[in-house]
């Protein structure tokens, strides 16, 4: 089943006119239902600035009162709220579901993450004197995460608990690498959500999107307007850019830190806001009463690519949020542990617990070796060892390929991707690698593995190298290689040579033809390497869409219309190291 069928299918199963409420609790192991749903209440509810955004209820069948959840949302698709709503309401759960400024029947601008603090609290104030809710759960996936924790703001002695779903704090982590936006996440997303209703024929605007240069006006070229917030996203390139340092950012960035109440944290290995998800927690002021689930799966909840684990379904979506909203606004029993880390590894079996992610680990360094491993299906060089260095006035043993951007590696897999299922884009996940023997893809392996062993937490690639552009990207994919050489995608990353590092604060130059070290760091992954497989690493300046292209100049890529070819150099041996984060 492709993952763009599976959600589809879920939907559709919902959609009935007689909804199965009793086959999704049971095939999510929840305990029976205790009331009936009531019916849908259209309300306005006004904000500070004399603008009402419209907002819906639901209660429990002949409650006047009851502990309720909120959703505040910018999406058109009903489900997502009206679904879990009117399971909760058979909890004896009501439920209050608003719709964000400017997005469905809301009026006002629509301007992401602009007005979600603001009107966040005034929801919850307005709930404070509204009798009908005893207490508050604040809940949402994805956006709807952003705009729960955004109305903690409101210190409203109701709020007993947060579930937090697929996103987080810092959110420069999660839209691009280096300046490279990350397109299948927010170009997509961009093309899906430009206005107040979302248009048709979206995949179509993505792919026309992609195609014009200079991107910085793709929005006006292809959507006939301006939009404002993706174009502050796609300058927005260094870790110190006001966006991320001023204003709403540093507010959204700032609140977890003031959280006193229990928090559910569910992230993807799978999804393109683990890194901010992961920030988020570690940022936490509630943490030691707070749960962190790490789920295999994509942004929807879903497994997608080749591997598939069978206590995950249902996690996501049901079992974890039900049973902790379940216990902090009834007080019925929690199936899971209350805090730490619940994690699912990928092509491992079963959950782990810790106190901590990743926990106590032990780094075990590589380094890029000119020996030749492999010759099947492709040259691949050994990663091996590091020997100690010793002076030598023998120049490093290197690599070359030239880098033509258009004629791009295409992506295949990884956890930056939401188009998938807006925008007809590439299958997220641990999808499985074409064997395309491109000679501006460099691949180096180590030995076959005997034991297993665990990858865990973020792996780097300190890679020294030469290029003849005034700037280029370097990019890097790390695989898993079966005994039959089917490779699957494990983690990625990418650099550029004017920043060299996540931390860089502003450019730095770059003199065409000299050596650099650049730090590729990879996604954040907890993988198990099976008895009889090898860890491969591919190298090479392109991973498109799932990150821009580089153009190989000075000029900022989405700024750019002319492209030129670059001549790129990796020095091996000592000089170019893989560090590896493995699980004690």
């Amino acid at each position: 089943m492709t993952t763009r069928l599976a959600p589809c299918l879920w939907l559709l199963l919902i959609s009935g006119c007689s909804l199965p409420w009793h086959l999704l609790r049971s095939v999510n192991d929840l305990p029976e239902y205790t009331a009936n749903a009531g019916n849908w209440r259209e309300l306005e509810v006004p904000m500070r600035d004399g603008v009402s955004l419209h907002t819906q209820a639901l209660m429990p069948e002949g409650a006047a009162h009851a502990p309720v959840v909120v959703m505040r949302t910018p999406y058109d698709n009903d489900l997502i709220f009206r679904a879990p709503c009117e399971m909760f309401a058979r909890y004896g759960i009501g439920c209050v579901v608003q719709d964000v400024r400017g997005r469905r029947q809301s009026p006002g601008d629509w301007n992401p993450l602009a007005n979600e603090i603001a009107d966040g609290e005034d929801l919850l104030t307005w709930l404070d004197g509204q009798a009908f809710a005893d207490s508050i759960a604040l809940y949402g996936e994805s956006y709807l995460a952003a705009t729960a924790l955004g109305s903690m703001s409101h210190a409203s002695k109701k709020v007993k608990t947060l579930v937090l779903v697929v996103f987080g704090t810092h959110l420069e982590k999660s839209i691009a690498e280096r300046g490279l936006m990350h397109h299948e996440l927010i170009t997509a997303w961009a093309a899906y959500m430009p206005g107040h209703d979302t248009p048709s024929g979206t995949a179509e605007h993505y792919r026309d999107m992609l195609a014009h240069r200079p991107h910085l006006t793709s929005d006006e070229f292809v959507l006939g307007r301006k939009l404002d917030f993706y174009r502050t996203w796609l300058q927005s390139e260094l870790p110190t850019a006001p966006l991320w340092t001023t204003g709403e950012s540093a507010r959204f960035n700032a609140l977890p830190a003031t959280l006193t109440v229990p928090v559910l944290v569910v992230g993807g290995f799978d999804d393109p806001f683990l890194a901010s998800t992961l920030e988020l927690w570690n940022g936490l002021g509630s943490k030691s009463s707070s749960l962190l689930a790490l789920l295999p799966v994509n942004h929807l909840g879903g497994q997608s690519g080749e591997l598939h684990q069978k206590d995950v379904e249902g996690q996501y979506a049901f079992k974890l949020p039900f049973g902790w909203i379940r216990h902090h606004l009834l007080g019925a029993p929690l199936p899971f542990e209350a805090t730490g880390v619940r994690s699912w590894a990928q092509n491992g079996s079963g959950v782990k617990h810790r106190d901590e992610w990743p926990g106590s680990v032990e780094t075990l360094d590589l380094a890029l070796s000119p020996q030749l491993a492999q010759r099947w299906p492709c040259e691949q060089r050994a990663l091996t060892v590091p020997q100690p260095s010793t002076p030598s006035a023998t120049p490093a043993a290197t690599v070359s390929y030239r880098y033509n951007p258009l004629n791009p590696w295409e992506s295949e897999g990884g956890a930056r991707g939401l188009a998938f299922v807006i925008a007809d884009g590439k299958t997220p996940g641990p999808a499985k690698q074409t064997w395309t023997c491109r000679p501006d893809v460099v691949r180096f392996v180590t030995e076959t593995r005997t034991t297993p062993l665990t990858l865990i937490g973020r792996m780097s690639l300190e890679l020294t190298v030469r290029s003849s552009a005034p700037d280029t990207a370097f990019v890097a994919k790390l695989v898993d290689i079966d005994e039959q050489g089917r490779a699957l995608h494990l983690s990625d990353g990418a650099a550029t040579l004017r920043q060299p590092t996540a931390e860089t604060p502003t450019f730095v130059d770059y003199v065409p033809g000299t050596s650099r070290t650049v730090r590729i760091d990879f996604w954040p992954t907890e993988w198990v390497l099976q008895p009889g497989h090898r860890l491969g690493l591919w190298v090479s300046s392109s991973n498109f869409p799932m990150f821009a292209l580089h153009l190989n100049s000075a000029t900022p890529w989405y700024r750019e219309t002319q492209f030129r070819l670059a001549e790129q150099t990796l020095e091996l041996g000592e000089h170019s190291v893989l560090r590896l984060s493995l699980a004690r």
